[in-house]
């Protein structure tokens, strides 16, 4: 085999792997197939209007142009999806630019940087009617599911993207 044909076979390989911490959404255009494939077809909130207003701002928050990957509607697993905003419930995540909710908690902090698939969050955040500082830290995993840190050292806790019925 030619050496250029080698390279070639090469780089091929190992493509996929120099882009497996790319975060970014698509733009506009048609999506590619490995796009669509990383989308939970079970990972569907109920009806928007039924949503409250911070999980409706992180829905219609547009990633592509802020570069905030993280901003998004986040459960533990794809059925939990379903109970946002319904029922009290652990296992949710709500993330607009500088907010976060979840079950026992609301925390706010300045944007993280922009780009960026992993970040520390200076936050101050309140439950049961106490007030505390501390680091979160949100890694992007891809752009359908992060992790979620809840202190240094913390090893974290999965958790994947949220859709609108289409």
């Amino acid at each position: 085999m030619s050496r250029l044909k080698t390279t070639i076979l090469v780089m091929a390989a190992l493509l996929p792997w120099s882009l497996a911490g790319c975060v970014a959404e698509p733009g506009p255009g048609p999506q590619s197939s490995a796009r669509r494939s990383l989308i939970d077809a079970n990972a569907i909130l109920p009806p928007q209007s039924l949503l409250r207003e911070d999980t409706n701002e992180a829905l219609s928050h547009n990633r592509s142009e802020s570069r905030l990957a993280y901003v998004g509607v986040w459960a533990v697993d794809a059925d939990t999806c379903a109970m946002m905003d319904q029922t009290s419930f652990d296992g949710f995540a709500v993330l607009t630019p500088n907010t976060l909710r979840r079950s026992d908690e609301t925390c706010s902090f300045e944007p993280g940087d922009r780009g960026s698939s992993s970040l520390q969050l200076e936050a101050t955040c309140e439950a049961n009617g106490r007030s505390t500082s501390r680091t979160l830290g949100v890694h992007m995993v891809n752009s359908q599911s992060l992790r979620l840190i809840n202190a240094p050292g913390d090893p974290g806790s999965p958790y994947v993207r949220c859709h609108l019925q289409p």
